[in-house]
């Protein structure tokens, strides 16, 4: 055989040339003939990766990478198609080699930010931070990392860079809407931390104009067709705060006015809720994993009449599907508490109080307000509530509690909470965090305001029941300030637990304000972070007002708007009526705002 040096040169060539199929019939004569010859294996993955064999590329420079090759393109190569068939670890590895040999350089950025944020989705938020910070330090500058950063910092309670990864992240955001560009930062993300309805407009509006394309034809309405056909679309049917708040909706439709029809983007986990939801809707159908114009088509072939997304800008949407318009009306509900910032939605479901009248010019939806909280809820049980040992919590003293994500507790509102705790002795905080971090750096956090780490106390993860049962036990639940508890809220109120709020500026951190409304206890609604506090420690100091306030709640459980579910879905569909009765005569939307039945 010829040198292989120049059989390695000839078969570069030919993928130059772009004969690649010539190429690997060449390198594979020089694996056989030269088995422990590197480079014929290294060219060889390259080639595999081109023409599409992920797998084939991997084996191959692996088996180049174990007979001795060094070359940092190599590596750089094993790690990028590692990194895209998500093997992080193996992908992190071989960034440590190029580590370790002083190869790395500002062109790995991304791929550094892009393993971080593969670790982030996994919940590995320590490995995720590694490599955000890793990408920060080779591009300190406009690198997407800063905003994983941010959101492993909002995740995990560190707040130690906080104000300055914010004001990366906010001049991010700023120049890529200068720019007509789509922010790095998502509209989760960013309702997450900014109270500004245009600026959660902006971002949202950006996020949705790639998603801009071709509409599929939905058929004409059915001559004579009395019932209208809804179409609910979600990635949530399963263990999900979204089913709990809404699975008896299906049920209680009222089958003389409407079909309905779900769309899961998601494939079942076998709990009781997912069996229920698929048993309660006219047709169930499973659109997991399909391509948003398969799913489109099927929709318009369904004839749906009126399309409600559950997902918004939450993790795992599907707004490509509603996109494309497969319905003559859509609407966005619930899981997303703002504007989509969406041409393809028509409406969107709310109150007066998430949604007041001067924000209205900052959707992108026709307004349809219910006329109590927009939030429906399907509890309809509560068990024999739990004792205070069988949980952890102290005997005696006052029980703070605030079972909400960790991205919504920030420095902020950590410190009024702090505050109360001072000003309240033997009371404790009682906590539910989804990681050993955030846990870690609530604590430290808690020493740096003068209190003892040890009045937080963490609750473990439990199923629904045992956590409505377990809850019951707090006397006062506070509230987040920018994101506050939706669901959290509910669950507290219906356990019998008085919440306290602070009035908010955009949805998110108005929706606690618009529940408690629905329950009759406006009184908990404080105007700033001093009235929160200062009501806090009088209903925690006066023996009397929790037991009265659980009183209230529970007296007003049985007929309050917020727990009456038949009431709520009578109203929602009086609002589904109209928007079609004004589609079918041809209407423009226009803002409907419901009175209560």
């Amino acid at each position: 055989m010829d040198d292989v040096a120049e059989q390695l040169d000839r078969a570069i060539a030919l993928v130059d040339q772009g004969d690649l199929a010539a190429a690997d019939s060449l390198c594979e004569e020089i694996c056989s003939a030269e088995p422990e010859q590197p480079g014929a294996y290294y060219l060889r993955g390259l080639i595999a990766y081109q023409s599409g064999g992920i797998d084939a590329a991997v084996d191959l420079l692996k088996k180049a990478e174990e007979l001795g090759a060094e070359e940092s393109g190599l590596k750089r190569a094993l790690a990028a198609i590692l990194l895209a068939s998500k093997e992080y670890d193996a992908a992190a590895a071989r960034y440590r080699d190029l580590l370790s040999a002083g190869a790395l350089n500002e062109g790995d950025a991304s791929s550094l930010a892009e393993l971080g944020e593969g670790y982030r989705q996994s919940g590995l938020l320590g490995s995720a931070v590694e490599w955000f910070s890793r990408s920060r330090a080779l591009n300190p500058n406009a690198n997407p990392a800063v905003a994983g950063l941010f959101l492993c910092g909002q995740l995990a309670c560190d707040w130690r860079e906080r104000t300055e990864l914010e004001a990366g992240v906010e001049a991010l955001t700023k120049a890529a809407l200068d720019a007509h560009q789509v922010p790095v930062e998502d509209p989760f993300v960013h309702i997450t931390r900014s109270m500004e309805s245009v600026a959660n407009h902006a971002v949202a509006r950006a996020w949705c104009r790639p998603l801009l394309v071709d509409t599929v034809a939905y058929a004409d309405r059915e001559p004579g067709k009395e019932l209208i056909r809804l179409g609910y679309l979600s990635s949530d049917f399963h263990e999900h705060a979204t089913a709990y708040l809404m699975h008896r909706l299906f049920a209680l439709h009222d089958r003389d006015q409407f079909e309905v029809y779900a769309y899961s983007c998601e494939p079942g986990d076998g709990s009781e809720i997912r069996k229920r939801l698929e048993t309660e809707c006219d047709s169930f159908v499973d659109v997991a994993g399909w391509p948003a114009e398969r799913a489109a088509s099927s929709i318009a072939d369904d004839k749906i009449d009126i399309l409600i997304d559950l997902k918004g800008h939450t993790r795992k949407n599907r707004l490509d599907i509603a996109a494309r318009r497969p319905a003559p009306l859509q609407i966005t509900y619930l899981g997303f508490p703002g504007t989509s910032g969406a041409d393809f939605f028509d409406y969107v479901v709310a109150d007066s109080i998430v949604l007041p009248e001067n924000d209205w010019q900052h959707y992108s939806e026709t307004p349809l307000l219910m006329p109590h909280c927009y939030q429906i809820n399907s509890h309809t049980r509560l068990g024999d509530p739990m004792s205070r040992g069988e949980v952890g919590l102290p005997e005696s003293g006052t029980v703070f509690c605030s079972f909400t994500n960790t991205y919504k507790i920030e420095p902020i509102m950590f410190a009024s909470w702090m505050k109360i705790l001072e000003s309240v002795s033997d009371s404790v905080l009682w906590l539910c965090v989804n990681n050993a971090l955030a846990e870690e750096n609530l604590k430290r956090e808690a020493e740096a305001h003068g209190v003892d780490a040890e009045r937080l106390i963490f609750a473990p993860f439990v199923d629904q029941e045992t956590h409505l049962r377990r809850l019951s036990l707090a006397d006062l639940a506070l509230d987040t300030r920018i994101y506050n508890g939706h669901t959290t809220t509910s669950d507290a109120l219906w356990a019998g637990v008085p919440v306290l709020t602070v009035r908010g500026r955009h949805f998110a951190s108005r929706v606690s304000e618009s529940i408690l409304a629905a329950i009759g206890l406006e009184e908990l609604v404080s105007e700033d972070l001093d009235a929160f506090e200062r009501r806090a420690v009088d209903i925690a100091s006066d023996d009397a007002q929790s037991p009265a306030l659980k009183a209230k709640i529970a007296a007003a459980r049985a007929a309050a708007p917020l727990f009456d579910t038949p009431r709520f879905v009578a109203n929602f569909e009086r609002g589904l009526a109209e928007i079609w009765r004004k589609y079918a005569a041809r209407e423009d939307p226009a803002p409907i705002i419901l009175t209560d039945t």
